[in-house]
């Protein structure tokens, strides 16, 4: 025995330096996040689900990739926005900062769209500066792995600033950066990214009242940009919700009526020039907002406002409890990913175990913040405030969004309980565990007694089915809370006896480290079962069909067949496109198309229905690639082409298995001029004379007349040195007579123009593009976007920084003098 004791002795005395390393638990965090991203180091994988580009989205399905004859198979099909929006854009962006220019035009879809304003493009997020020394492949994964990474570390920062044991800090850093809202959006690299700043901004926010110094408060504003600019709005407003919830708290519980006031005021001061700093995103992004889409978009009114059902409550103990789109069996209302909430059945334990210990402040602001959340969740009356009330932003989110405030609140708590225990070895565990495996157990013996009596029905089932798969997926978080629960039962009442009290420390240790061990293993199973690691061949490879598009002659844009935003990576321009912030104008021109009125309006997802309408013609769509479909519109070879697609119109010009290139005869080029035009008194009558089929091809629709007098009559010119890169559009041309100038490009009051170095005013002609006037002669003409709203926060950003600048400088220096 004495032996063994000193064998203990010695491993306990390696235990107790690396234990006490300052560093260790970053080491940890940093070792698990590189376990997880094993795919990525050792099989040089990328986390993007492009496995759904090629395996489910035409034409890249008529390609046979070596290796599966029988198609690539997809993982998770439910976040492919991370393919046709984030990964894209976010690669757009580090095009626009490496040639050294504002990301503020989008011309590949849409018919052209603000890009910075759109905010999911995260275009002034400082962390893509990693763009400027990567590929876009590259730094889209250290982005991903940095969310993880991050939020990890500065969780870690926050919790032991409460006074928390590393250990607890640790658990709780695990729990946050793994929870269910950080893995469900981990590829979207928008709202996990805002994420991540929270507990960092609740440690400055707290040095800040514990030290009055103006570093920190110059520290919070800089966070508050990060979280800004990461592209996302609610994580982003739920996160100053709790900055200020959280300061107001703190600031209450002072005694004094001046400390008071100086917290408040402070807190307040952060976040103002936080804002202040931020407006060169922000102000764009209310600007586009307010004229957008996502005003009356019924969108979300579809999926119950993504207010989480009762039934989903046990997403918190067994997250598959539904089933898994990633297995094919999910059964449940709605989205599966749109509800992940798991933080852990160990952290859920330990949540509750809190719960009924004795709390200090900090830990019942977190209780109040949890409760909160969880009442704006759940389907309350209060859930549905922000909808009924019609709050702008929030009333066209999803409120199933705040699950990142809980699982927040949650990774928090379950490491104030985790150091409780640390602290006094509290018997009370016991019940906490025994009581989930109530649950647990009870929880089956129901589903079973229903299965049997269900199993003779021929009514259900289907339902059967169904409570196989959950009865089989709570499987895994059943088998940790037994596990566990049999370790603590040795541990608390079969003590090892002996006087050696490095020994017994030891053992402490040890078992501590099994929990978080455990721990670790369960939310690393859960993240791998959800986060797809795909092939990097499968990141937006090209085709023939690409490659026949890539070689033709521009300007052009295309339409139908290639999914919303795909063309983006190929630099094709397109006259559709999907961004759930885009211009609701460009919506209504979309239902003009289709239906000839505004009746058919097309919400985020801008599509083209009907290939007849010559306003196809003026929007220079030369390309449109379609396929065979049956009344369900899916790929049949006995179906037909869509609506207008007819040999008169459109003509094959190039094939790829079942896919299949039309060219569009009667279309019009980018940019054309004519003298036929007439002026619209109002919106109906601009759309009757758009949707009138005897009006000639070349007619434009203004909304106010021009200045320069026009005759009816044949103009002759010639356009070179076409150019439209990065916020430009120039080129030069020679025109026999005064005439109207028409460009095919997105209408926006970020437009300017000059002519020959001449400002001219640009009209909106044909609903939602552009005309100006053109006196005969030689021009060279630019158009510019340059948006005021993002130049104006520009100037009031950098006059903020100065201001704060100074301000800390004479700070510090009267602090020298005193």
């Amino acid at each position: 025995m004495k032996g063994l004791e000193k064998k203990f002795y010695s491993l306990s005395k390696i235990s107790i330096v690396f234990s006490t390393w300052k560093y260790l638990p970053v080491f940890g965090i940093l070792l698990l996040d590189l376990i997880f991203f094993y795919p990525v180091i050792f099989q040089n994988k990328i986390p993007l689900p492009v496995d759904a580009l090629v395996g489910a989205h035409v034409p890249w399905t008529e390609v046979k990739w070596e290796g599966f004859p029988a198609g690539v198979p997809i993982k998770n099909q439910e976040i492919t926005d991370s393919i046709s929006q984030f990964f894209p854009w976010r690669s757009l962006v580090g095009e626009f900062w490496r040639a050294g220019k504002p990301p503020l035009w989008n011309q590949y879809m849409l018919s052209g769209a603000p890009l910075l304003a759109s905010w999911h493009s995260a275009s002034l997020y400082p962390l893509n500066v990693i763009y400027l020394l990567f590929s876009d492949t590259n730094s889209w994964t250290i982005l991903i792995f940095l969310q993880i990474f991050l939020s990890g570390v500065f969780m870690y920062i926050f919790l032991y600033h409460l006074n928390l044991s590393k250990l607890a800090s640790f658990f709780g850093s695990i729990a946050f950066s793994f929870s269910g809202y950080m893995i469900a959006w981990l590829e979207f690299a928008t709202g996990g990214h805002a994420g991540l700043w929270l507990p960092l901004l609740l440690f400055v926010e707290l040095q800040l009242f514990e030290t009055k110094q103006i570093k920190w408060l110059i520290f919070s504003s800089l966070v508050f940009f990060f979280i800004f600019t990461a592209g996302d709005f609610q994580v982003p407003f739920y996160i100053t919700i709790t900055y200020i919830l959280f300061g107001l708290y703190l600031s209450f519980r002072k005694r004094s009526n001046i400390s008071r006031f100086k917290n408040i005021g402070l807190l307040f001061s952060g976040l103002f020039f936080g804002l202040l700093l931020s407006l060169p995103q922000l102000l764009p992004t209310i600007e586009l907002y307010l004229k957008s889409v996502r005003v009356a978009d019924p969108y979300i009114k579809e999926y119950f406002y993504g207010i989480m059902h009762w039934e989903k409550i046990v997403n918190f103990i067994w997250p598959d409890f539904f089933g898994n789109v990633v297995t094919r069996n999910y059964w449940g209302k709605f989205g599966y990913h749109e509800y992940l909430s798991f933080v852990g059945t160990v952290t859920l334990a330990f949540v509750i175990f809190s719960f009924f210990r004795r709390k200090g402040r900090i830990e019942n602001f977190f209780w109040i913040l949890l409760f909160i959340s969880l009442v704006f969740l759940f389907p309350t009356p209060f859930a549905f405030l922000p909808y009924k009330l019609s709050i702008p932003a929030l009333g066209t989110s999803s409120a199933s969004r705040i699950i990142f405030l809980v699982d927040f609140c949650l990774a928090t708590l379950g490491a104030f309980g985790f150091n409780k225990f640390q602290e006094t070895n509290d018997k009370n565990i016991l019940k906490t565990f025994f009581c989930l495996l109530v649950i647990s157990f009870g929880t089956v013996l129901g589903i079973l007694v229903s299965i049997y009596q269900m199993t003779n029905s021929t009514l259900v089932p289907e339902m059967v089915k169904n409570l196989k798969v959950a009865l089989r997926n709570m499987v895994p978080s059943t088998l940790v809370l037994l596990v566990l629960w049999i370790a603590f039962i040795f541990y608390i009442n079969f003590p090892i006896k002996s006087k050696n009290k490095t020994l017994i420390k030891f053992i402490d240790k040890s078992f501590i480290l099994l929990i978080i061990l455990v721990t670790s293993f369960e939310l690393l199973h859960f993240a791998w079962k959800n986060t797809p690691f795909s092939n990097r061949e499968f990141v937006f490879p090209t085709t023939r069909i690409i490659e026949f598009l890539q070689k033709q002659q521009k300007p052009f844009r295309i339409a139908g067949g290639i999914p919303l935003n795909l063309f983006m990576p190929y630099q094709i321009n397109s006259a559709e496109g999907y961004d759930p912030l885009y211009p609701a104008r460009n919506s209504e021109w979309y239902s003009l198309v289709n239906s000839d009125s505004l009746d058919a309006l097309s919400g985020r997802y801008g599509l083209i229905h009907r290939f007849d309408s010559k306003l196809i013609d003026q929007a220079n769509v030369k390309y449109v690639i379609d396929y065979k479909k049956d009344a369900n519109k899916n790929m049949s070879d006995t179906g037909a082409y869509e609506v207008g697609i007819d040999p008169e119109k459109y003509k094959e010009v190039y094939s790829e298995g079942r896919i299949k290139v039309f060219e569009n005869l009667d279309v019009l080029p980018r940019i054309w001029i004519t003298t036929i035009y007439t002026v619209a008194k109002d919106n109906k009558e601009l759309m009757a004379k758009l949707v009138n089929k005897s009006n000639p091809g070349k007619h434009i629709v203004l909304e106010k007349k021009p200045d320069i007098v026009l005759e009816d009559k044949n103009v002759s010119y010639e356009l070179t040195d076409f150019n439209q890169k990065m916020n430009k559009i120039s080129f030069n041309v020679d025109v026999s007579d005064d005439a109207l100038l028409f460009l095919s490009e997105s209408f926006d009051q970020g437009w300017t123009l000059k002519i020959d170095n001449s400002s001219q005013e640009i009209l909106r002609a044909n609903y939602i593009f552009q005309a100006t006037p053109i006196t005969k002669g030689k021009h060279f003409i630019q158009f510019t976007y340059r948006t005021r709203s993002y130049y104006f926060g520009l100037i009031v950003s950098f006059m903020s920084v100065l201001f704060l600048a100074g301000f800390m400088t004479f700070r510090k220096r009267s602090s020298n003098r005193n």
